[in-house]
């Protein structure tokens, strides 16, 4: 989608924030404010549910995960809680603050367990099982903290030796692939697992379970250790598993890396336009007026916070995420590859809705039955995405099925206005806005690999 690329001058930007501090302060020459006096919405009438769920998460990787390996990760969990007393009493732990964490996450490590009717990607049920023994393992780190029965560091592998294996692991991604785009989709996530372990989980002053005094702290931490190594069995066992399943298995890291570079400039190049003279810091939120020309609509109305609330999403993610802009290359191609994808996508997602502001649209709904339309529109796209040949696609799919559970929750919620429900009807445009985009960033992704 092409936009106007104009900036205003930055001395004129600054003056007119300046003037309307001014205005705000004096009362005069406020602007229209949409809630002040919004249409009329019938609140009642808008849909507490609906009888078609968004999709199941698509499969990216193309095997299964052996029910003896489940089984294997299961029984940790149960060997992990066995030493806690059951019930936990206030005469065996008078402590409630310890008790009650001891108690919730021994409760959340059982929520966490994958049922034997559950039918989930393999992806997904190596993330359930880290949850379950990193819950498991903060419930019995905590509980051998204080008590002399037991040894926090113990209880999960030392952290030096899993920050190693996760590490060696991540130096061997992205292995071999059916072809660069499966590679991303395989690899992508499970890189993604050892990076964050190593950049944010296993650092700092709360990471080493010996290190705490504070036995909840000391749980925490245990929890942590657990998890990634959960992350580190799982990411191996599938890393192989996909390998023996490749007929004619090819190098991706290459060809991950080149494309992502090639769509990290364009973002490059965006976020050049949107900064202007202040292109020095690229990373940093320019603030919706950066993304119009024109707006026809007051400023707080439902169009104009799902820019600012998706535009700061976008950012904050931008800041940490491994998009290679500039000068920057990335350490991980797959991961790089798949977090640049996801940046190019939004970032026409906000192009889209800027355009649609300028044309005049607030995105209130025309009644309630157009809440659940739009509900209908996002799952539409993103089924599509989802039931997608492109593993791109499907990856993405990943990432924007997640974003139904607030607009779902709100909805359903005994509490209700028409700012909640104007909320999930914008959420549920900005599913679709993106899903559809989706579609030509992969494309022209899936076209570079062609030879």
């Amino acid at each position: 989608m092409t936009r106007r690329l104009t900036r205003r001058d930055a001395l004129a930007a600054a003056g007119a924030v300046a003037l309307g501090s001014l205005a705000g302060c004096s009362g005069a020459g406020r602007e229209p404010r949409f809630w002040n006096d919004p249409p009329s919405l019938d609140v009642e009438r808008v849909s507490r549910e609906f009888d078609e769920p968004f999709p199941d998460p698509p499969r990216l990787v193309p095997v299964d995960v052996a029910p003896a390996v489940e089984s294997v990760f299961a029984d940790r969990v149960d060997r992990l809680l066995s030493p806690i007393p059951e019930p936990l009493t206030a005469a065996t732990l008078p402590n409630g603050e310890i008790r009650e964490q001891i108690e919730t996450e021994r409760a959340a490590a059982r929520d966490a367990l994958p049922s034997s009717a559950a039918s989930l990607p393999p992806l997904r049920i190596a993330e359930r099982y880290a949850t379950a023994r990193g819950h498991a393992a903060t419930a019995v780190g905590t509980w051998a903290a204080v008590t002399v029965e037991g040894e926090p560091t113990a209880v999960a592998a030392d952290i030096g030796t899993v920050r190693q294996r996760a590490s060696e692991t991540l130096e061997e991604l992205p292995g071999p692939a059916a072809d660069p785009a499966a590679g991303a989709a395989v690899y992508g996530p499970i890189e993604r697992w050892y990076d964050e372990s190593l950049r944010r989980t296993l650092v700092g002053g709360n990471a080493r379970p010996a290190d705490q005094a504070n036995p909840l702290r000391t749980g925490d931490a245990v929890g942590d250790v657990e998890r990634v190594q959960s992350y580190v069995e799982a990411g191996r066992y599938l890393r192989d598993r996909y390998r023996a399943s490749i007929d004619d298995p090819v190098s991706v890291a290459e060809p991950l890396r080149r494309e992502a570079k090639r769509v990290g400039a364009e973002i490059g190049d965006r976020l050049r336009a949107l900064h202007g003279e202040e292109a020095d810091r690229l990373r940093s939120n320019p603030g919706t007026e950066a993304f119009l020309d024109d707006r026809s609509v007051p400023r707080d109305a439902p169009s104009v916070s799902l820019l600012s609330t998706a535009l700061y999403r976008t950012f904050e993610d931008l800041r940490f995420d491994p998009v290679p802009v500039d000068d920057y290359e990335p350490d991980h191609p797959a991961t790089a590859l798949t977090q640049t994808l996801l940046a190019r996508v939004r970032f026409r997602g906000l192009d889209a809705v800027a355009s649609r502001i300028e044309n005049g649209e607030a995105m209130f709904p025309d009644g309630p039955d157009a809440v659940g339309a739009a509900r209908d529109a996002a799952i539409g796209a993103a089924t599509t995405l989802a039931g997608s040949e492109n593993p791109l696609d499907r990856w993405l799919a990943t990432r924007f099925l997640p974003s139904f559970a607030e607009p779902d929750e709100a909805l359903a919620a005994d509490e209700r206005s028409a700012r909640s429900a104007v909320d999930a009807y914008t959420g549920y445009r900005w599913i679709e806005t993106v899903a559809a985009e989706a579609r030509t960033v992969t494309g022209s992704v899936a076209g570079s690999f062609d030879p």
